[in-house]
């Protein structure tokens, strides 16, 4: 990153036995490096296990070739609240390209590591930039609750370059809702006229609540007497539709709502790990057959 030099001179002076004072402008110029870096992604968010493009540029201002430009990438490297031992929340993936000015040159092969992920460029002519293009994955050391971000520190450095260059990006978690439905019957085996209960546990493995669910279900044959309660409540039947076999719940302008609430997130502090435990909303319907 370049930086501005801010200068200002004061005098003093005499005259008729009184002490004057005066003060320049303020001058100002800008040290631009040798060897400039920027990071970023293609992507606005990330999501667990989620692919991110990552975007690593650097440039030469000087007026010479540089040689041997490393760009090293610690993978968003950060240590868990409890832990002394920092974690790694992306995972390289590959593939990775290089351009030059703008234009493809090829693949790069990095040197991957468990702590960071290395790019190395024989040569950048004067006035060059050069630009890297590589997958990630969020692995399951990358946080995801809700506002979380995972941020990554690129360092350049070349053969001459007294100074490193480094550049930092943060990308944060989406937040979402992850909702996944499970159904059962019981008992799985019945006679005419006998009460069926049918049990839908609605997951969510996201960070944020569902809202504003609605289910739906054909039932063959169509139960009659039907009953139906939303973690343990009943809900009344004129909260939801039952027409023709059809359930729709809830009705539209109903008083009773349908949510599945967040996940929760605990991460090792050991591993780094973060572990998922799904939000939970059962729904229960029973009726005879």
């Amino acid at each position: 990153m370049a930086t501005r030099i801010t200068n200002q001179a004061t005098l003093t002076y005499q005259y008729a036995g009184t002490t004057g004072q005066a003060a320049s402008n303020i001058a100002t110029a800008l040290l631009q490096e040798a060897l400039s870096v920027a990071n970023t992604t293609l992507d606005t968010n990330y999501r667990r296990n989620g692919e991110l493009t990552y975007i690593l540029t650097a440039t030469n201002s000087s007026a010479n070739a540089l040689t041997n430009v490393v760009l090293s990438d610690n993978l968003g490297a950060y240590t868990p609240a409890g832990s002394t031992a920092a974690v790694y929340p992306l995972t390289y993936t590959g593939p990775a390209q290089l351009y030059i000015n703008g234009v493809l040159s090829g693949s790069i092969t990095p040197t991957v590591s468990a702590t960071g992920v290395t790019f190395t460029i024989p040569s950048l002519a004067a006035g060059a930039t050069a630009t890297v293009l590589y997958k990630a994955t969020a692995n399951t050391a990358a946080p995801v609750t809700a506002e979380a971000g995972i941020t990554n520190t690129v360092t350049a450095t070349a053969t001459g370059i007294a100074d490193a260059s480094t550049a930092s990006h943060t990308i944060n978690v989406a937040n979402y809702a992850d909702v996944s439905i499970v159904k059962d019957m019981s008992p799985s085996t019945l006679t005419d006229g006998s009460t069926i209960t049918y049990t839908f546990t609605l997951y969510n493995y996201g960070n944020t609540a569902a809202t504003d669910v609605v289910l739906r279900d054909a039932f063959n044959p169509a139960p009659g007497n039907l009953a139906v309660s939303i973690n343990g409540t009943a809900v009344p039947s004129s909260d939801y539709t039952y027409t023709a076999g059809v359930l729709t719940l809830p009705d539209t302008g109903a008083a009773t709502t349908l949510a599945v609430p967040a996940a929760t997130f605990t991460q090792n502090t050991t591993t780094g790990v973060v572990s998922v435990t799904p939000g939970v909303t059962t729904v229960v319907v029973t009726g005879t057959i």
